[in-house]
């Protein structure tokens, strides 16, 4: 009985342990690139989906002039939530929602602003419109992220990547 007393604590105290910090690594995210809604060209939402971690971080470029503002969240999600519940997530974060039986994110945490920065830029074409008379600049980017925690939550390790964005022209 004296045992199972000083064990009530200890297994009260291991139930009620915070989930450890997750680790979100470049190197290991599924990245997903969309830059065209149904109705044309649109800001450029990427998504680093971390499987093991039951994260997504959530970068938006915005596409309404050169100078190309970046903004991220980072979302996390019940541990041992499923490559396919998170793909079903991301999917309705830029389409008509097509999937009602979604995940929640348990934290979404917005990066400080200067996390995240275009550091080069290459025009490589253009794209009209299918809507409207607009013509969008077609520029591949160079992206720099730092280094993120918060602390007892997630740790984004630096990285950079290289994305395409569609830029609205000004002679449209």
């Amino acid at each position: 009985m004296k045992t199972l007393l000083l064990a009530i604590p200890l297994l009260a105290t291991f139930l009620t342990a915070a989930e450890p910090e997750r680790e979100l690594a470049f190197k290991d995210a599924e990245k997903k690139q969309v830059r065209h809604s149904m109705v044309g060209q649109r800001d450029t939402l990427l998504f680093y989906t971390f499987p093991a971690q039951s994260a997504v971080l959530v970068l938006n470029i915005g596409n309404k002039g050169a100078a190309l503002p970046v903004s991220g969240t980072v979302h996390l999600f019940t541990p041992g939530t499923t490559v396919d519940a998170l793909a079903r997530w991301v999917n309705n974060q830029h389409s008509d929602g097509l999937f009602p039986e979604v995940p929640e994110p348990t934290l979404s945490s917005k990066l400080p602003e200067g996390t995240c920065a275009v550091t080069a830029r290459e025009l490589v074409g253009q794209e009209k419109s299918p809507v409207a008379e607009d013509i969008f600049a077609d520029y591949k980017v160079k992206l720099a992220v730092k280094e993120h925690r918060v602390e007892g939550k997630y740790k984004l390790t630096a990285f950079g990547d290289e994305v395409n964005v569609f830029v609205k022209s000004d002679a449209s």
